[in-house]
C-alpha cells in the first residue's frame, strides 16, 4: 500500500504540471491546443491487491482533480475508463471530457464526483483511445495509458503502438512490479516506462512530468520557503499541499507584493469508490491548493507566503520572447527593421523580456536553447532552416521570418516577423536625339531637345515608374563659367522614359565670343520608397557659331590686345628693356683725404648715392642717380648725374662739367676739353680730386 500510495502522489505531480507550464508558442504567440486522452485503469486491483485493502483509487482521484484544476484554456482531456470496455465492449465514449475552458471549480467537482462500476483491463479501451485522438484535430496529441494489470485482448502491444501515427505521442506508464511495458522508440514519439519500487518511482515521473507536461520547477528553500530565478517570469504556480493548507501571496526581496490572480482551488481525497466494492480505504491526507500568479516578475528572490503545508512546489513560465538579429556584410547590426536593403546578412537569435527589447541572459532556468527560423522571400520560402549565424541572402520585396526558440527540452516561442526589402537601383541615361543647334546675331535657336532616353536597370520604364520620377538635372561642364551657356530646361516628352534638354545663353544674352561644342552631365538621384535610384551621364552640346569673324572674335580680339600691354608693360621692367644702375653703390661711398700740406691731418669722409626713384618706377626708362664723391664745403666740383647704361655700367651724362678740368680725374684720367658725350663708367672706378690743402679719393663701390 505504501508503493501504491508514491506512485498515486507522483502521479498527481504529473498531472499537475501538464497544465501549469508553457508549451509550444504558436505563431501568434497563443497557446497550442492539446488534446490528450487518458487510459484510466480502474479495475478492482485498484481498491483491493491480493485480499488487501489499497487506497491506490483514492490517490488516482486526487491526482485527477489537481490535474482538472490545471487545464490551461485550450486543453481537452478524455478520460476513458477500462471498465466501460468489458466484455469486449468496442464504442464507449469518454467517461469525462474536461475542457479548460470551463471553470477550475467545474472540472475538479466532476473528477470529485466520478464513480465507476470497477472491471478488469480490457486493451479495447486503449484502441478506442487512440481512434478518437487520431480523428481530433488539436497542435498537440498526447495518448497515455496507466496501468498495474496485464491487458486482455491483445497479443503484441508492439506492433499496435509502432504503426501509431506520428502526430500522436505515446506514454506509457506501468505501475508495480507485475506491471506491462512496451518497447520505447522516442524517434517515434513512443515512451515507455515503469515503476516497479518506490525509488523508480520517484525518478521515473519526474521525467515523465518534463516529457509530456513541460513541467519546469523551481527550487524551494523550505525553510525560508523563497524561490529565486534570474530571468524575468510571467507566471508562477503555487501548489500546496496539507491538511490545512492556505496559500497567501508571493513577496519579492523589495517588498512588493503579489496577490493570486485567481481563487485557489482546493483538490482533496474523494470518500466515493467504485460502485461495486463497497469495503475500501479513504486517505484523508490528501489535500493540497494549487493557486497562480500572473504578473511582471523581474528577476531576484521571493517569499511564498504559505501557511499548513507539508509540502510546496513551484512551478514556472518565462516571461520572454525571441528576438531576430541581422547583421549587415561590413558587420553593422541593422538597427532599423522597417525597411532593408537586399543583400547578405547573418542572422543570430535571443531571448528578450516579453514586450520589450530587454535582452535575458542565458540561464540554466531555460535550459539548452536552440533556435531556428523559417524564410520566404517574395512568396518562396528558403529549402534552408536557418540557426543563429547563418548566413542569408534577401532579395527585394516582401521577407517573412518565423522565428522559433526551443528551450527547457519541451518548451517553444515562436514569433513571425514581416519586412519589406528594397534595392537601391541604377538608371542608365542614353542620347536619343542629339541635333546640333546654331548660334546667330538673334542668339540661339533651340527649338529641338536633347532627347535622354533612362532605363532601370537595364528594364523600360513603367507608366507608374515614370509617374513616380521626378526631373534630372541637366548642366554644362563649365568649371570657369566662361562658356556662355546657362543652365539647361529640362522637362518630360510625352515618351515614357525620354527626357528633353533645351540649352539656353547665360543670362539669355549673347556674347562677343566663340560658341563652341561643350560638354554637359545628366545625373538623377531619389527616393522610390527606401530605395535609392540613382545614375548620371555625359553629352557633347553641339554648336555652329555662324556669326562674322569679329562678332564671334570681338571678345578674343579685346582680351589679345590687353594680354600684349600687359605683356609690354612687364616687357617694360625686364633687361634689357629695363636698364638699372650698378646694385654694388654705396649710399655713403667712402671719401679718402690726404693732406697736401704740413698742418692737415689725414682723414675720411662720406659721400652720396641718390637714385632718382620715378625712374625706377617707369618701365623702359633707364635709371638714373647723383653722386657726390667729395665732403661738404669743397668748392667747384659738381655732383655726378649718372645713368644706367647696363650690365654693371654707368653713364656719366655731366661729362661737360668736368671737362678740362685736370684736378679731377676718373681712373687718374682727367675729361678732355669739350667733351660732351656722357662718358661709361664702372661702378668701381676711382674718382680723385686734387686741390691745394687734400686729394679727395672716391670709389662709389666702397
Amino acid at each position: 500500500m505504501r508503493r501504491i500510495r508514491k506512485v498515486t502522489a507522483w502521479l498527481l505531480v504529473v498531472l499537475m504540471t501538464w497544465s501549469i507550464l508553457p508549451a509550444a508558442a504558436a505563431a501568434d504567440g497563443s497557446a497550442p491546443s492539446r488534446c490528450i486522452n487518458i487510459v484510466y485503469d480502474d479495475s478492482g486491483s485498484m481498491i483491493t491487491t491480493d485480499g488487501q485493502l489499497v487506497d491506490t483509487w483514492c490517490q488516482a482521484k486526487y491526482a485527477m482533480e489537481v490535474f482538472a484544476a490545471m487545464l490551461g484554456t485550450e486543453d481537452v482531456m478524455n478520460i476513458y475508463v477500462m471498465s466501460d470496455f468489458d466484455g469486449g465492449r468496442t464504442g464507449s465514449p469518454p467517461k469525462l471530457t474536461l475542457r479548460g475552458s470551463d471553470s477550475q471549480s467545474t472540472n475538479v467537482s466532476k473528477i470529485h464526483a466520478m464513480v465507476t462500476t470497477a472491471g478488469n483491463t480490457p486493451f479495447n479501451s486503449v484502441r478506442k483511445a487512440y481512434a478518437d485522438l487520431a480523428a481530433a484535430t488539436a497542435d498537440e496529441k498526447w495518448l497515455v495509458v496507466l496501468t498495474d494489470g496485464a491487458f486482455q485482448g491483445v497479443s503484441d502491444m508492439d506492433a499496435f503502438f509502432s504503426q501509431k501515427s506520428g502526430d500522436i505521442n505515446v506514454m506509457f506508464l506501468g505501475m508495480g512490479p507485475n506491471a506491462p511495458e512496451i518497447t520505447e522508440n522516442q524517434e517515434a514519439g513512443i515512451y515507455s516506462e515503469k515503476a516497479a519500487t518506490s525509488d523508480q518511482i520517484l525518478r521515473e515521473i519526474t521525467g515523465i512530468c518534463t516529457r509530456i507536461f513541460n513541467s519546469d520547477r523551481l527550487d524551494v528553500n523550505v525553510s525560508a520557503k523563497t524561490v529565486e530565478f534570474d530571468i524575468p517570469m510571467g507566471e508562477l504556480v503555487v501548489f500546496a499541499q496539507g491538511a490545512n493548507v492556505a496559500i497567501n501571496g508571493i513577496t519579492s526581496a523589495s517588498g512588493r507584493e503579489y496577490l493570486n490572480s485567481t481563487t485557489p482551488v482546493t483538490v482533496q481525497y474523494s470518500e466515493t469508490p467504485a460502485i461495486n466494492y463497497p469495503d475500501f480505504i479513504v486517505n484523508r491526507d490528501l489535500k493540497g491548493s494549487i493557486a497562480t500568479f500572473r504578473d511582471d516578475f523581474p528577476a531576484g528572490s521571493y517569499t511564498v507566503d504559505v501557511t499548513g503545508a507539508d509540502t510546496i512546489e513551484v512551478y514556472y513560465k518565462p516571461n520572454v520572447e525571441i528576438a531576430a538579429y541581422l547583421t549587415n556584410s561590413a558587420g553593422q547590426e541593422v538597427t532599423s527593421l522597417e525597411d532593408l536593403q537586399a543583400g547578405e546578412y547573418t542572422i543570430t537569435f535571443g531571448f528578450v523580456k516579453a514586450g520589450t527589447d530587454e535582452p535575458v541572459n542565458n540561464s540554466e532556468l531555460l535550459g539548452e536553447v536552440t533556435y531556428s527560423a523559417v524564410v520566404t522571400n517574395n512568396g518562396t520560402t528558403h529549402e534552408q532552416a536557418y540557426t543563429s549565424g547563418d548566413k542569408i541572402y534577401i532579395e527585394e520585396g516582401s521577407l517573412e521570418i518565423d522565428a522559433t526558440a526551443r528551450y527547457l527540452e519541451y518548451n517553444s516561442v515562436s514569433t513571425h516577423l514581416d519586412y519589406s526589402i528594397y534595392e537601391d537601383k541604377a538608371l542608365t541615361f542614353t542620347v536619343a536625339e542629339d541635333p546640333v543647334y546654331t548660334i546667330t546675331k538673334d542668339g540661339l535657336d533651340a527649338a529641338q531637345p536633347i532627347q535622354i532616353h533612362v532605363t532601370l536597370e537595364g528594364q523600360e520604364l513603367t507608366e507608374a515608374q515614370w509617374e513616380e520620377m521626378s526631373l534630372p538635372t541637366a548642366s554644362v561642364l563649365d568649371a570657369d563659367g566662361q562658356s556662355g551657356y546657362g543652365a539647361f530646361r529640362v522637362e518630360k516628352s510625352g515618351t515614357i522614359g525620354v527626357y528633353n534638354l533645351y540649352p539656353t545663353l547665360s543670362g539669355e544674352e549673347l556674347r562677343p565670343q566663340v560658341y563652341e561644342d561643350c560638354g554637359y552631365a545628366v545625373a538623377y538621384e531619389g527616393k522610390h520608397g527606401a530605395a535609392t535610384w540613382a545614375g548620371s551621364a555625359e553629352g557633347t552640346l553641339q554648336v555652329d557659331d555662324t556669326r562674322s569673324w569679329l562678332e564671334r572674335n570681338l571678345q578674343r580680339l579685346i582680351k589679345g590686345l590687353i594680354i600684349a600691354a600687359i605683356a609690354l608693360l612687364i616687357l617694360g621692367y625686364i633687361p634689357p628693356f629695363k636698364k638699372r644702375l650698378p646694385r654694388k653703390l654705396k649710399r655713403r661711398p667712402s671719401i679718402d683725404c690726404s693732406p697736401n700740406r704740413p698742418g692737415i691731418h689725414q682723414m675720411t669722409a662720406n659721400g652720396r648715392y641718390t637714385k632718382r626713384f620715378l625712374t625706377s618706377l617707369l618701365p623702359y626708362k633707364a635709371e638714373e642717380g647723383s653722386i657726390k664723391f667729395v665732403p661738404p664745403g669743397v668748392a667747384g666740383v659738381p655732383v655726378m648725374q649718372v645713368k644706367a647704361a647696363g650690365g654693371s655700367g654707368m653713364l656719366l651724362m655731366n661729362a661737360k662739367a668736368y671737362a678740362g678740368k685736370e684736378h679731377i680725374t676718373f681712373n687718374g684720367t682727367p675729361i678732355e676739353e669739350g667733351r660732351v658725350k656722357p662718358v661709361r663708367l664702372s661702378a668701381g672706378a676711382m674718382i680723385s680730386v686734387n686741390t691745394k690743402e687734400m686729394t679727395y679719393t672716391c670709389v662709389p663701390n666702397q
